[in-house]
């Protein structure tokens, strides 16, 4: 049993500076704090988390309310998040993603299926996704494809990028069907439905 305890943002987090745990993690009542790079073979289920480095779960993952990353984050099976995530760097998802808020992604992020996201998602660099996107709005600093539809309840901004001069390709939104947005930045290139 961990009994080292951190604070943060007002919650009592359990620490844990474990770097491989063998099987699932099942704590659906806990804060959870990872101090190291952590891998789990099996799934993760916890209320809070925060990871100080990267955190890679080869099953499902689940967060009744918030999680921050600060490194890289690899899921083999789907995520599950209550309010809102903030990743620091990369974002690789095998299966599908939900979540109930906001997502803030450092550098990219890779989706296998689909994606649905309640409120905004800000991507620090490039997006693919396997089917399709649902988000409130959404905000891609260089290239987004979505082989399915892609649906947007208000504004989209792709190729938006302060860092570096963007090419066409990268102020470019590629997907299988436009549904729904309002494209302030970017250009829109329907594939087809696959």
């Amino acid at each position: 049993m961990n009994n080292k305890k951190k604070n943060f943002y007002g919650i009592s987090f359990s620490v844990y500076s474990d770097t491989k745990i063998e099987g699932d993690f099942i704590k659906p009542d806990e804060a959870v704090y990872f101090e190291n790079d952590i891998e789990i073979t099996g799934s993760l289920e916890v209320k809070y988390l925060k990871c100080e480095k990267s955190i890679n779960v080869h099953k499902s993952y689940k967060v009744e309310k918030w999680e921050r990353i600060g490194g890289s984050q690899k899921i083999g099976g789907w995520q599950k998040i209550g309010w809102w995530q903030e990743i620091g760097w990369w974002q690789e998802i095998g299966e599908w993603q939900e979540i109930g808020g906001s997502q803030k992604i450092g550098w990219s992020q890779k989706i296998g299926w689909w994606q649905k996201i309640g409120e905004s998602q800000e991507i620090g660099e490039w997006q693919e996704i396997g089917g399709s996107l649902k988000a409130k709005s959404s905000r891609v600093s260089l290239y987004s494809k979505v082989k399915g539809k892609y649906e947007v309840e208000k504004k989209v901004f792709i190729g938006v990028c302060e860092w570096k001069e963007t090419t066409e390709e990268e102020e470019t939104l590629e997907c299988g069907k436009f549904i729904s947005g309002d494209i302030k930045y970017g250009k829109l290139k329907e594939i087809g439905w696959f």
